[in-house]
């Protein structure tokens, strides 16, 4: 099943706006090499008016995604909410589409445009690049590789910088 939605009414008139709700479960996303998975279908409500030359569709993209925190490497859920915002124009006439062949927008041919490569773009950008759980996170031990969340480890960290070290020795008494 693909994201799409019916266009048909939409191209006969100018002004004419319609609404549509979509709802479907998608694969798992790649993201620089992390796998991203879908923990709730992905929910499209669209508002589609005929401009003229091109539709705008606006809404919202709304659905929760498994992560990987950056500090502890554990999974965790994200909602997300995502704006959407995209004009579609038709390419089977040259006069409908003469005006705005230099703007940006997708082109769509018949009476039926498919969302989901919109989508699915939409949902990758609003992915944060910095994915941290929470930002109390203590993160892993840079020693032994506890996770500081869960329990305490009984290493010794020294907060020296390594390029000062050498400043250390000489405070020492013999």
């Amino acid at each position: 099943m693909v994201m799409r939605i019916s266009v048909k009414d939409l191209k006969k008139e100018i002004g004419l706006r319609e609404r549509f709700e979509l709802q479907k479960d998608l694969p798992p996303l790649e993201l620089k090499g992390e796998v991203i998975k879908f923990l709730k279908p992905v929910r499209v409500s669209l508002e589609v008016i005929n401009a003229g030359d091109y539709l705008d569709a606006s809404g919202t993209i709304t659905t929760e995604v498994e992560l990987t925190c950056g500090r502890c490497l554990e999974a965790y859920r994200y909602p997300l909410k995502v704006d959407f915002n995209e004009h579609y124009y038709p390419v089977e006439g040259e006069s409908e589409t003469a005006d705005i062949k230099d703007e940006e927008g997708v082109p769509f041919t018949g009476e039926s445009v498919d969302i989901e490569p919109e989508v699915k773009s939409n949902i990758q950008l609003s992915i944060p690049m910095r994915q941290i759980c929470s930002e109390e996170c203590r993160g892993l031990c840079s020693q032994c590789g506890t996770n500081l969340n869960k329990e305490r480890c009984s290493c010794k960290i020294d907060d020296i910088d390594p390029r000062m070290a050498v400043l250390k020795d000489l405070f020492q008494k013999d």
